[in-house]
């Protein structure tokens, strides 16, 4: 009862006030014909998240995707470029390559979408093809384009931090500060498998009054795996298991539901600082079986998650704190499920945390600096850190 009530509060507190700017999309301007831009971002850790093993599995979810650790040292966490041209008056094709903090050099086609706009009474979008989700912004998080280099606990540990996906979206805006819509996935992201699917249906909105900005929204998804390997550290392609560490792969098949709810605020500059408030929440339950090569357990979880994050703005000073936690539940049954409870990370009675506290520097309209400073409660042991980036954004292009 408790819990439901938490998770009750949690998800609808964002509607009983509004909102959040979504600073990680890059919408084409109607009056441009082709726009072709570039970010990138470079951080200095202190201390690395992972344990002593190497591996970030934290206890109690079962993990994957990019939901790849902080690394000790200096490392580039990406570089993107993207651009948008105008096929004509109801027809947009836009992109996005990118290089990513993830032991690899190659570039990768994060985003390669066509959008049409149909003679409709109300304004439709019909988009097709590799897509960046838009049901909520942290689903796919840039450290180039964000203010935090990292990305919340909550993608992590609910969407492997960023959603890159064939699929289709509908979405219809009823009026000027709504849309709605609609996105139906071929299921290549966590916590869905390759071709098993995933579905999301959003409602967002966006009000602004007397110098307050606020937007915000509600989603809900649906996903499917069979046998879903964590595949950061199972995967063909590149795994990142550390040498010499032997891990049991554990596999998931089910389903998992999942809901939540966001905003961010921005109240008007007074005496020179001006106040802001981020605020995200959702819950992810699934059902299914775990197995390994010769044991089968049934599971069933209940995840909620939330990141409040208030700032102060003064000139070209920015002040965050931004407060995460997790809270997991786990009921594994059957002859399998003690083993596979230990195989899979799953036993914990603790409730993972982060706290950050950072300061951004715009130098000027391209380039800025930040320093964090973030306590860390992710794993058994806890860990401080501090770091220190760059971050560099420009349009390279505009007609």
């Amino acid at each position: 009862m408790l819990r439901t009530v938490t998770s009750f509060a949690l998800l609808i507190s964002p509607l009983a006030v509004f909102a959040h700017t979504d600073e990680h999309k890059h919408t084409p301007d109607p009056t441009t014909t082709t726009e072709v831009g570039a970010a990138a971002s470079m951080t200095w850790h202190s201390q690395g998240a992972a344990d002593s093993d190497g591996l970030w599995r934290i206890p109690g979810v079962m993990m994957g995707g990019h939901s790849l650790p902080v690394e000790k040292g200096g490392k580039l966490d990406d570089a993107i470029l993207w651009g948008s041209h105008r096929l004509g008056e109801r027809t947009t094709v836009s992109a996005k390559a990118g290089v990513h903090n993830d032991g690899t050099t190659s570039i990768e086609l994060e985003n390669l979408t066509l959008d049409y706009q149909p003679n409709t009474p109300k304004p439709v979008t019909l988009s097709a093809g590799l897509l960046e989700p838009a049901f909520t912004p942290s689903a796919h998080h840039h450290p180039s384009t964000d203010t935090f280099a990292e990305s919340t606990l909550l993608a992590d540990a609910f969407w492997g931090r960023s959603i890159h996906d064939t699929g289709v979206r509908v979405a219809g805006n009823p009026t000027a500060n709504t849309e709605v819509g609609v996105e139906v996935w071929n299921g290549d992201f966590f916590p869905a498998s390759k071709g098993e699917g995933a579905q999301d249906i959003y409602a967002k909105f966006n009000h602004e009054r007397a110098g307050w900005d606020l937007n915000g929204g509600a989603w809900a998804m649906q996903a499917n795996a069979a046998k879903r390997s964590d595949d950061r550290y199972f995967s063909t392609d590149h795994s990142h298991t550390p040498s010499g560490v032997t891990l049991t792969d554990v596999q998931f098949s089910g389903d998992t539901r999942m809901a939540g709810t966001w905003f961010a605020l921005s109240a008007p500059e007074k005496h020179g600082i001006k106040a802001g408030l981020r605020y995200e929440a959702a819950q992810a339950q699934s059902s299914g079986t775990l197995s390994d090569t010769t044991r089968t357990a049934n599971y069933d979880s209940d995840h909620l998650a939330y990141a409040v994050t208030p700032s102060l703005e003064w000139r070209k000073l920015k002040l965050s704190y931004r407060l995460e936690k997790l809270s997991l539940e786990n009921d594994l049954g059957g002859n399998g499920a003690q083993v596979l409870a230990d195989e899979a990370k799953l036993i914990t009675d603790a409730n993972p945390k982060r706290e950050t506290v950072q300061v951004n520097w715009q130098f000027n309209k391209k380039v800025g600096a930040r320093l964090a400073y973030t306590q860390d409660n992710t794993l058994a042991e806890t860990d401080d850190r501090v770091s220190v980036g760059l971050v560099w954004q420009d349009t390279l292009y505009k007609k």
